[in-house]
């Protein structure tokens, strides 16, 4: 990912859109319920721009010097919300994903590697394979990565 791309964290409501764009390459934070004023200091402190389905939050913090950029997602609809990001310039494209779990960068895995982690229906159909280092996850485009790409690619361009 390029110093151009955002680096988000997303507030507990915003679940489901942590999980999407770290799939789509960004990099999401997704800290455990905490209060607003502590989710506040993570964004500054880590240069994060925040996700927040909280209104309150969006009001207190306003634009001024030293607060996080806040963003406040409007529905509750996970392809309205990603369309709000793109609308506003903060999600341009597919990056290379990360895992949807913890937010590390995924690896290329070979067949071989993955044999013993893997049913048997899983390696006969797929080839390529992404594993996460950080929470032993192992990820491979099946008809649902095709699936979500589509839904993303309306999402992004959805003339």
């Amino acid at each position: 990912m390029t110093s151009s791309e955002p680096c988000f964290i997303a507030d507990r409501m915003l679940g489901r859109l942590a999980r999407y764009l770290r799939l789509m390459g960004y990099d999401v934070s997704y800290p455990p319920s905490t209060s607003d004023a502590h989710l506040i200091a993570m964004a500054r402190a880590e240069g994060r721009v925040l996700l927040t389905r909280d209104h309150g939050i969006s009001l207190r913090e306003g634009p001024r010097a030293g607060a996080p950029v806040v963003i406040e997602i409007r529905s509750s609809q996970i392809l309205h919300q990603l369309r709000q990001l793109v609308q506003e310039g903060w999600v341009t494209r597919f990056l290379e994903p990360r895992c949807p779990v913890c937010n590390a960068r995924l690896k290329a895995m070979e067949e071989w590697e993955a044999r013993h982690l893997l049913p048997p229906y899983t390696l006969a159909t797929q080839e390529s394979f992404n594993f996460c280092r950080s929470c032993n996850c192992v990820l491979w485009e099946g008809s649902h990565w095709k699936d979500f790409r589509a839904r993303i690619a309306h999402a992004l361009n959805p003339r």
